[in-house]
């Protein structure tokens, strides 16, 4: 066998530094791979993980839904009752106002009437619808009229005039 020139051997020697260096970044491309291989696979496994949680989101939306629903149904169900609460707390009033002893001055049915009757100056007209929605259907104008006259004597009720009309105002006693 012949021996190489120092020339060759140094090429040679250059060509296998070359081969070696290439064989690395070969193996570094291949670790890379490998990971991202396995890294894929992680991915794969969160993917299936998130739309999984996705479901039970939506699920969980759908659930919200009909609570909120329900909870509105409930709302409206205690605003109707708070409605008839309202009613018969202004009809245990108009009770009280029914039963009270009368006034030393007045009849019981003028105290009835001077209780029940409200506070803001009205036309006897108001007046007489107001005590018609209570319950005294049978009252007339004219008698309401005259009520308010014999109150106004005893100075329970004032009347004012108003641009031709006349205005009867509660006196607070």
């Amino acid at each position: 066998m012949k021996f190489m020139r120092d020339s060759e051997k140094e090429q040679l020697k250059l060509l296998v530094k070359a081969c070696m260096l290439e064989i690395s970044k070969l193996k570094m491309d291949l670790r890379k791979c490998r990971e991202n291989s396995e890294n894929s696979g992680r991915v794969r496994k969160l993917e299936e993980t998130l739309k999984l949680r996705e479901q039970k989101i939506a699920e969980l939306e759908g659930l919200m839904a009909e609570k909120d629903k329900i909870i509105q149904d409930l709302n409206a169900i205690i605003a109707e009752k708070e409605s008839c609460i309202s009613d018969l707390k202004r009809y245990r009033e108009y009770f009280h106002a029914l039963t009270q002893k009368p006034e030393r001055d007045l009849t019981s049915f003028q105290s009835q009437i001077y209780r029940l009757l409200p506070g803001e100056r009205s036309t006897a007209e108001e007046l007489l619808s107001f005590l018609n929605e209570i319950g005294f259907r049978d009252m007339k104008l004219e008698n309401m009229v005259q009520i308010l006259r014999n109150l106004e004597r005893k100075g329970y009720f004032r009347s004012v005039r108003d641009d031709g009309r006349v205005l009867w105002e509660k006196i607070e006693r």
